[in-house]
């Protein structure tokens, strides 16, 4: 794939995100996957990253859940988001790109992620810090989610 066949999916990528400029940080922090030219690489890439943030928040959880400073009414509702963000790191594990069930697996991963806001909001837990982890968690998804569907698209359409 030629450098301007790669900008172009790019730019198909990141207007699927809705954050032009944090679609690029998330695809840049990673040239190699980008300059390689390869829709495959970018989106192994991008779900790999995903993946990455997903341990990341689940650790952030289990440090605040952990925490003997915590409310312990506030303990359990972390857990269950805990729980979310593990069953959704293991839809992110499923091989989807080989068998275009990507965006499918990454769906049920959201879903899981929106099951933990519920929680969260059911529960009137409003933590500025909680409120921007899974922010960022959402952005690097984003263009994971974007690249397996730019992916997608371009394959051809199985018999």
């Amino acid at each position: 794939m030629s450098r301007a066949k790669s900008l172009e999916i790019t730019a198909k990528i990141c207007k699927r995100t809705g954050n032009i400029k944090v679609c690029l940080q998330v695809l840049l922090s990673r040239p190699q996957a980008l300059f390689r030219y390869d829709l495959m690489a970018m989106a192994e890439n991008a779900i790999q990253l995903s993946r990455k943030e997903s341990n990341d928040i689940v650790n952030f959880f289990n440090n605040l859940a952990s925490s003997k400073d915590t409310n312990p009414a506030l303990k359990l509702v972390l857990k269950n988001c805990i729980s979310n963000f593990k069953e959704g790191f293991m839809f992110l594990n499923l091989g989807g790109l080989e068998g275009r069930t990507a965006t499918f697996d990454m769906h049920n991963a959201y879903d899981q992620a929106t099951a933990c806001e519920t929680d969260l909001s059911a529960n009137k837990v409003a933590i500025d810090l909680v409120a921007a982890r899974i922010k960022k968690w959402k952005d690097v998804f984003s263009v994971a989610m974007a690249t397996a569907g730019v992916l997608e698209d371009s394959l051809p359409v199985p018999e």
